[in-house]
């Protein structure tokens, strides 16, 4: 889990801006602790996306003010299509 997607999801309450749900079962209240956000997130990296307020294609950068934790599935239904043939080798690859 890194830095970047725990504050994120602090700063989200543990909700995904999407779909309003939970980003992790039990995480929609105040953790104990870092500790208990970072087992969480440990648990379920791989269905978690950080997401581009302002698409990398159209200017946006990485800083955290730009982006937000969603579930994959939820960015996977919002994200546009790329409109090139490789989306591996343009910016628009990583929403």
């Amino acid at each position: 889990m890194d830095w970047t997607s725990l504050l994120l999801a602090v700063r989200q309450q543990g909700l995904c801006p999407f779909c309003k749900q939970a980003l992790i079962i039990g995480a929609e209240y105040e953790p104990d602790s870092p500790r208990e956000w970072i087992n969480w997130f440990a648990a379920s990296k791989k269905m978690l996306h950080k997401h581009h307020f302002t698409y990398r294609r159209d200017g946006g950068t990485d800083e955290r003010n730009n982006l937000r934790l969603v579930h994959s599935e939820c960015h996977r239904q919002h994200q546009p299509a790329c409109p090139v043939a490789n989306p591996a080798d343009h910016a628009c690859r990583g929403g």
